[in-house]
């Protein structure tokens, strides 16, 4: 009789244990930062010249707001920032040398102009929870569209010949393109409110952008090109704004004795 009371004890306190932690249904919000690295960007320019851009490992960060319908699906509006230095732009053309220099002596060795590429993205996430409500620890999936805003800066000059080395080029434009991504990551339960989100996404969309250069001739016009190979990895804080669900509801009242 000991053991059964015992272990009826041990399974309420486990059931009011995976209560606590269940998140509640309804509004949540979250902020995400980490690391973002971007394979290499293939442009192609109007008048000809193909340019291979590759970029440095850098940060990204996440804003997002979102609503649990129930205790697996979930959606949110995420706008995000992804932000990567410009390494080299080369030609991948063989027997072709022209790509983009440092602003320096024509003699000099061509090393990887100045320039950024960054992201703003606004998304639109649809998100599925493995598991079940009191689990501490949860996989989720997910896709997502919307748009991405691409911005791309370099300052350098025309690599090959000396000719060419004199010509100035620069690009300082953006372009806003539909875009996709898929997700996935761990949540961790940190309180009946709070998760630890580590979330991966994959990002792509297209791009394009305008050049200038300081003679007229030179101007290989303007580029378009693929932004995807994006790869980030972001630990973040989800708190849920939703109503907790009542742990007790009293029974009803019984019904009135019969009149005599």
């Amino acid at each position: 009789m000991k053991v059964k009371l015992l272990a009826g004890v041990a399974m309420a306190g486990l059931f009011a244990a995976g209560v606590a932690n269940a998140e509640p249904n309804g509004w949540y919000g979250a902020i995400d930062a980490g690391y973002h690295t971007l394979g290499t960007i293939e442009a192609d320019g109007q008048r000809g010249p193909q340019f291979d851009i590759q970029t440095q490992d850098d940060w990204a960060a996440f804003a997002r707001l979102g609503y649990r319908f129930d205790q697996n699906w979930r959606v949110e509006l995420e706008g995000g920032f992804r932000s990567n230095d410009i390494e080299t732009v080369v030609n991948p053309v063989a027997g072709n040398p022209t790509g983009v220099c440092q602003v320096g002596p024509v003699a000099s060795a061509c090393t990887g102009p100045n320039g950024e590429v960054s992201s703003a993205a606004l998304m639109m996430n649809v998100i599925y929870d493995f598991g079940n409500e009191g689990d501490a620890l949860r996989p989720f999936i997910g896709m997502g569209a919307g748009i991405n805003r691409v911005n791309t800066e370099i300052l350098g000059t025309l690599g090959g010949t000396p000719a060419l080395r004199a010509v100035g080029f620069g690009v300082d434009d953006s372009s806003a393109e539909l875009a996709a991504q898929f997700l996935g990551g761990l949540a961790f339960a940190i309180s009946d409110r709070a998760h630890l989100d580590l979330t991966y996404r994959y990002l792509m969309s297209n791009m394009e952008f305008e050049s200038l250069t300081s003679v007229a001739a030179n101007n290989p016009g303007p580029f378009t090109g693929r932004y995807d190979d994006s790869h980030t990895l972001t630990l973040g804080l989800r708190y849920a704004f939703g109503a907790d669900e009542p742990d007790y509801v009293p029974p009803p009242p019984p019904p009135p004795p019969p009149p005599p």
